[in-house]
């Protein structure tokens, strides 16, 4: 029996879990890690907070395991990156990690507007990785001027692994100077900001073979043999490989702090979504309801409840045609246009409880969903089944909420570290040469014709609003 390694360098902490060969899992670990938010708009973590939680989620998930590990491979947050001088083949980090959350660069995107518009075609904004680079130039310019590599998460961890740097195209295309139609930086991006092709790790496949863990891997977390380092990728293409059951055109919605809804298709398309070549053929597409998780977790520290009583209050709910809440409460997704929407109700009066509330929070983020998926129609994708994964399928009451609003049957995925097991596949898939299909393990939820209607008049009724 083979043995391999799955592991998420999520954007809060590293998730790392051990499967067979079969994709049973044999054991969890998870280590968390803070961020460090010197200003408003400053969102930092220290990169050996990132090495130290693999360790620790390693030995976790690994612990009383005698056998041998084949391979490893990883899920990353894409577009945060640190800057790093080189000795003897370790990555030494001369900054903090800035991530993809943070917003300081106002200043530097208004220096690159005009010339990155020129090359792009493109607007560019203080979260614009460009932009971020160009302000550790203008304020931390020792830092920059030494500098031999500009590393993102998972680049990071390969390094201290195996002491090669290479990154793969999913996670380049989140660095801010990546060509997606030849596979490569951008010469003139880069020259905006002062930086070099060679101050970027090589740009490799995901499942591509890096080396094997180092000695001090293998010691500090206690596993014996070699283990061999494959490059992983993008969190969404993870999840997305984690959760393909049926066919390249499936749509996957995962659900979490932010609900970021994928999809596949044979040809590229421009649009207002994110694309890059899926390693499994074909191109990926993904888009985010920005606020999708955050506004209920943030309504059940407001009431101070747990997520079970929010469900059993807006399961007690009919649907009522006119509340709206509008669940903007951490910004609306780039699919909305320059909007700057924020978190509002309306048409509430005083009949209405907190179960309303809820329960139209519910349907204001299925709205946003539907949103997202009308473009990817709009735009000529041909879509398949719908599969969710995440926290949420958990929640009866908003699968079928979901369920209705897109009119869909739903595949409620149970393999919920969707990131973990795509990581796991692409590892096999570095051993195997190609990636193994999985049969779908988990439920489906199936529209109600007369609740599908209600909520056609109502989703028209939400954007009159908007």
């Amino acid at each position: 029996m083979n043995y391999y390694l799955g592991v998420d360098l999520g954007t809060t902490g590293t998730k790392s879990i051990l499967f067979d060969e079969a994709g049973n899992v044999i054991g969890k670990g998870y280590k968390d890690y803070g961020l460090i938010t010197p200003k408003d708009g400053f969102f930092e973590q220290n990169a050996e907070d990132w090495y130290d939680a693999v360790i620790s989620s390693v030995k976790d998930a690994t612990n009383g395991f005698d056998g041998e590990i084949k391979a490893m491979s990883f899920s990353a947050q894409g577009g945060s990156f640190l800057f790093a001088n080189v000795i003897k083949g370790k990555p030494i980090p001369l900054t903090n990690a800035i991530t993809w959350m943070d917003k300081r660069a106002e200043k530097e995107a208004e220096v690159l507007k005009e010339k990155y518009f020129e090359i792009t075609g493109n607007k560019i904004g203080p979260s614009n990785m460009l932009a971020k680079y160009l302000w550790v130039k203008f304020n931390m310019p020792s830092a920059f001027n030494e500098a031999k590599l500009v590393l993102s998460t998972s680049d990071y961890i390969y390094m201290k692994l195996t002491g090669v740097a290479v990154i793969d195209y999913t996670s380049a295309a989140m660095m801010g100077v990546y060509d997606g139609e030849t596979n490569s930086y951008n010469q003139h991006l880069l020259n905006l900001v002062g930086l070099k092709v060679e101050n970027f790790p090589k740009i490799v496949k995901a499942g591509d073979f890096i080396g094997f863990a180092n000695d001090e891997f293998m010691e500090k977390t206690g596993l014996k043999g070699k283990i061999a380092v494959y490059a992983g990728l993008h969190d969404q293409f993870a999840a997305s490989l984690g959760a393909n059951y049926f066919s390249e055109n499936d749509v996957i919605v995962s659900t979490g702090t932010t609900w970021v809804v994928f999809a596949r298709n044979q040809d590229r398309i421009k649009g207002n979504f994110a694309c890059r070549r899926h390693p499994a053929g074909d191109y990926g597409y993904f888009n985010s309801a920005v606020s999708s998780g955050t506004v209920l977790s943030w309504e059940k520290n407001l009431f101070g409840l747990t997520y079970k009583e929010i469900d059993e209050l807006a399961e007690n709910k009919e649907i009522d045609d006119k509340l709206l809440v509008y669940p903007f409460v951490s910004g609306n997704g780039g699919y909305r246009g320059q909007n700057v929407l924020s978190y509002s109700i309306k048409n509430a009066n005083y009949k209405h409880d907190k179960g309303d509330i809820f329960r139209a929070t519910m349907e204001g983020v299925a709205f946003e969903i539907k949103q997202i998926i009308n473009i990817y129609k709009r735009s000529g994708f041909n879509l398949g089944n719908v599969i969710v994964t995440g926290g949420a399928t958990r929640s009866k009451i908003w699968m079928e909420i979901l369920s209705n609003i897109l009119g869909e049957k739903l595949y409620l995925s149970e393999q919920t570290d969707g990131c973990c097991f795509g990581a796991y596949s692409v590892a096999r898939k570095g051993e195997l040469g190609k990636f193994t299909n999985f049969e779908f393990n988990g439920k489906t939820v199936e529209p109600d014709e007369e609740t599908v209607q209600k909520y056609i008049k109502k989703f028209d009724l939400y954007n009159k609003n908007l």
